[in-house]
């Protein structure tokens, strides 16, 4: 059966499009343009002397001869909720990025039978903040939210290595990133404990010091010196099997003679529409079934449970698993004490050969008649690698709270 999945790379200025192609299990390029020829089209929009709106590389044309007005910088205001003027009528923000992605859509649905089965949006660096607002756009256009999903340029990355040749990934990934405002080093490496292998990240920012310090001004051949020495420097200290280059700060070609250098020591790819690809991937993985679990920056790396008895034997209970998005573990849970003082929990952590057993021991506890001691438990992450569990004594029939709390670090 065939199925219709979509990666989008939506950066400041422009977005890529890919389709999943069932038969060769690729991503293909989705193009625009009238003749279907650009594999990029530009985040603007036009707004004809008609009152008709115009896409892309026509909207900028249009502009350019004066027979339109421009809206540009869409994501940008869209976080900032900018509205724009166009002929004295007012524009919101969200208005002309859902008119933006309207057209996408519709190309979408030209291009894959009227159907859209999964959705996968990256977004640039930094605009991480627009997805709920995204969300909330595609819904309104007819989406439903389970047929979107949103990931960092460094979760595509994971999924686009794994569904490349295996000698490419053996060991680790390297993935050098720099458009016009970051610029920052990705290690993409795997835990192989687990029947499902690991993969996870490790980022070093060079921001500062490209930018910061003004290395980006700099003429070419400066500034491919200072990437080769750079790379080196990072890849020499790993086992690196490939080098993935992509950004627009890359577009003009500067670092094209280290890249050179680079392939005497490892096999480098550059391109720029790696992202948008590694979103397809992971669109079409949603449908099946998953033998990686992808750790992205805000991933957890550990399952936590709650050793307790039930049913008149010792069990383990679930309060999360390795995977999921820190910032949404929310678990909560009422059980009652018998005959101790003390609460244990398993922490398997993806990255050690043993699982942790963590004891919480609640001091000054009422005395009490056993088992009439109700506690409620609270799961929740400070951070991605710093769980926290909150107990709470809430009554038990007669026996009146104590309002006491005991709170520990896993």
């Amino acid at each position: 059966m065939d199925t219709f999945c979509y990666g989008l790379d939506l950066s400041w200025d422009t977005a890529l499009l890919s389709r999943y192609n069932i038969r060769t299990r690729e991503p293909e390029p989705v193009c625009f343009g009238k003749d279907n020829q650009e594999l990029a089209m530009p985040i603007i929009l036009g707004r004809g002397k008609n009152g008709a709106w115009l896409y892309g590389n026509e909207a900028m044309h249009a502009i350019a001869r004066g027979e339109a007005e421009e809206a540009s910088s869409l994501l940008k205001n869209l976080l900032s909720h900018t509205d724009t003027t166009l002929s004295g009528q007012v524009y919101h923000a969200e208005f002309l990025m859902e008119e933006y992605l309207r057209y996408l859509l519709m190309l979408m649905r030209q291009s894959g039978g009227n159907r859209i089965s999964v959705l996968a949006l990256t977004l640039a660096e930094g605009a991480a903040r627009a997805e709920s607002l995204l969300e909330k756009i595609l819904v309104h256009l007819g989406m439903s939210k389970e047929q979107l999903l949103f990931l960092s340029h460094t979760e595509c990355f994971m999924r686009y290595i794994v569904n490349m040749k295996p000698d490419l990934w053996m060991n680790d990934a390297a993935l050098f990133v720099c458009d016009d405002i970051h610029f920052y080093y990705d290690r993409v490496y795997f835990a192989r404990k687990r029947q499902k292998q690991s993969v996870l990240s490790e980022r070093k920012d060079f921001t500062e010091e490209y930018y910061g310090s003004g290395i980006d001004t700099e003429e070419a051949e400066r500034k491919s010196y200072w990437f080769y020495n750079m790379a080196l420097v990072q890849l020499s200290s790993q086992s690196i099997n490939s080098v993935f280059v992509t950004g627009t700060g890359f577009a003009d070609g500067w670092a094209m003679e280290a890249m050179k250098k680079l392939c005497d020591g490892w096999r480098v790819f550059y391109g720029q529409n790696l992202f948008a690809r590694g979103a397809c991937y992971a669109a079409f993985m949603q449908r099946s079934a998953q033998e990686y679990l992808f750790l992205g920056e805000n991933m957890t790396r550990e399952d936590i449970m709650l050793k307790a008895y039930h049913d008149a034997k010792e069990q383990y209970f679930v309060l999360s698993e390795a995977g999921s998005d820190y910032r949404r573990v929310k678990r909560h849970l009422r059980f009652i004490l018998d005959d101790t003082n003390e609460v244990e929990f398993l922490v398997d952590h993806v990255m050690r050969r043993e699982p942790l057993h963590e004891v919480m021991i609640l001091d000054h506890l009422m005395q009490r008649e056993n088992k009439t001691l109700r506690l409620e438990l609270s799961l929740f992450y400070i951070d991605r690698d710093t769980p926290v569990i909150q107990l709470r004594d809430i009554g038990f029939g007669r026996e009146r709270t104590t309002h006491r709390i005991w709170e520990q670090l896993l």
